[in-house]
């Protein structure tokens, strides 16, 4: 953790308290190194059991934000802080979040391959050390970027879980959203929690200036409070609710009050686990096609969603792409074989992305939402790919082979009921793009997958989807 300026502080710090409370799978152990020019290791590595393990960490985010930015020294302490506990570095993971300029990174890349660490990295605004996402690259990590997104850094927290392949662990984030909201004004949401998930939940709002009025209440009447919401000890403008026993099935519903009299920026977000070890959870990662686009060249962003191995379908998948100036971008994401999307209804929704902002990282989160008697679950296997032979010849007898099986489409599918997930799909970079005014219209309409010909009468008549004008954007 690099020392930041104060707005950004407490942005950090509500998101580092969330990762710690409500992600970290139980069992893991945890240390902290907080690190400006030179570095500190604030807590050694930690088995996290309950509740106290949580304080003990979160009692030492940095409060204050000074000196500069040294992220060698900062990832020499944490090597410290995992040695100190007779550990090898070896596939540890650590998480380097930082919005200071260091141009020194370089210096310790042997050290960083020497040690087989995993490094996850979190650039924060537009001024963090060019060379970060070289240390994600370089160790298999992830990388992520927040700017103006208030709920950046959480969603990026939310997205990083151990790799111990324990799905039943795995946190789920089911909302993520930033209100601003004028003086004395009620503001409502839903988030729906489906039979696959309900274990360790919790509901946290987050403030500006004061805390706001909250009233949520599950989907068989149970009303929870402000007064059942914990405050953070740090000061650090939050309140968390941890839902007793597993949430129920169903539609939840908030309410939130500013009862200042100033506007204030409020946010929510909701994250819970898998119901059971038994019960496989429907699940949502994005990603892009590539780490670095080019431009003109498009890029190509992917969402899966899938409960086990099987895809869910029919639902609706939109990426929110944030530029490196903070302008959000929005696309709609199909599973229709069409543009950019190579399989239909395999689960996997994509889009091409080409509203290119100027040079430097850009974000991705995708949000999926599935609406009562719309999403659908595949049944049906991947067609095989083998050649069907229909039969062959013995002493000159022709033999046939069984025929094909065949599954009807309303046996293969199962209705499902309505969710909700959010997932971020980590940064990317983007090079070469002109000044503003000087972009070319460079892009193709999209290749035609679907060309069909029939005769009628005397004529020949062609039918094909036109997937867009600007490859599968417009018409």
């Amino acid at each position: 953790v690099d020392h930041l300026v104060s707005p950004r502080l407490l942005r950090m710090n509500q998101a580092a308290e969330l990762y710690l409370i409500q992600i970290i799978e139980k069992g893991s152990m945890v240390g902290m190194v907080t690190f400006n020019s030179t570095a500190e290791i604030q807590n050694k590595l930690t088995k996290v059991i309950n509740d106290n393990t949580y304080l003990k960490l979160t009692a030492n985010l940095p409060k204050i934000a000074s000196g500069g930015t040294s992220i060698c020294n900062g990832l020499k302490a944490g090597f410290q802080a995992i040695t100190y506990s007779n550990l090898s570095t070896f596939g540890a993971e650590i998480i380097l979040l930082t919005d200071g300029e260091d141009d020194a990174i370089s210096s310790c890349f042997e050290d960083i391959k020497r040690s087989g660490v995993i490094i996850h990295t979190i650039a924060l605004g537009p001024s963090a050390a060019k060379e970060l996402e070289t240390l994600s690259n370089m160790t298999g990590g992830l990388r992520f970027y927040a700017n103006k997104d208030i709920n950046g850094l959480i969603d990026a927290f939310s997205r990083i879980s151990s790799r111990s392949g324990n799905i039943s662990q795995q946190a789920l984030q089911l909302e993520s959203k930033a209100l601003n909201i004028t003086r004395r004004e009620w503001i409502n949401g839903t988030v729906p929690v489906d039979s696959t998930i309900g274990n360790d939940t919790f509901f946290v709002v987050t403030w500006t200036i004061r805390k706001p009025e909250i009233i949520l209440q599950d989907p068989k009447g149970k009303i929870y409070k402000t007064s059942d919401f914990k405050d953070d000890k740090l000061n650090i403008h939050s309140a968390r609710l941890r839902i007793p026993d597993i949430a129920e099935t169903g539609t939840w519903t908030y309410s939130l009050l500013n009862n200042h009299s100033n506007s204030q920026l409020l946010t929510v977000t909701m994250t819970t686990r898998a119901r059971s070890p038994a019960t496989l959870p429907i699940i949502a990662t994005a990603h892009m096609n590539q780490n670095t686009g080019h431009y003109p060249s498009p890029m190509i962003v992917y969402a899966r969603v899938s409960q086990g191995f099987l895809p869910v379908l029919g639902v609706n998948v939109t990426a929110i792409i944030e530029t490196q100036d903070g302008q959000q971008v929005t696309l709609e994401l199909w599973d229709n074989g069409i543009g950019a999307d190579t399989v239909k209804n395999d689960g996997i929704y994509s889009r091409y992305f080409t509203d290119y902002h100027g040079n430097g990282r850009y974000s991705l989160k995708v949000h999926v939402q599935a609406r009562k008697n719309t999403a659908r679950l595949s049944l049906r296997q991947q067609p095989n790919k083998a050649l069907y032979i229909p039969g062959y010849v013995e002493n000159g007898k022709i033999i046939l082979n069984p025929l094909r099986p065949e599954v009807k489409d309303d046996v293969a599918e199962s209705k499902m009921e309505e969710f909700s997930r959010l997932t971020s799909g980590g940064s990317f970079t983007v090079l070469g793009v002109p000044p503003k005014g000087n972009q070319t219209h460079v892009f193709p309409p999209g290749k035609i997958e679907d060309l069909e010909a029939e005769f009628k009468g005397d004529h020949i008549q062609l039918l094909w989807t036109a997937p867009g004008n600007v490859l599968d954007k417009g018409k």
